[in-house]
């Protein structure tokens, strides 16, 4: 058996930001965004569904 306590949610939920703490990882996160959504972006416009 665990000793770890099944977390109580929602009231639990602030407690991912001990482990994914904003400092570190926001921008990498909004970096990742910005490229996938380029990507997203350029695929649609090179199969021709962008603006005619």
């Amino acid at each position: 058996m665990s000793d770890v306590a099944k977390p109580r949610n929602p009231e639990d939920d602030w407690k991912i930001w001990l482990v994914l703490n904003p400092a570190t990882w926001l921008m990498p996160l909004f970096y990742a965004l910005l490229v996938l959504a380029i990507a997203v972006h350029w695929v649609v416009f090179a199969v021709g569904l962008g603006w005619q």
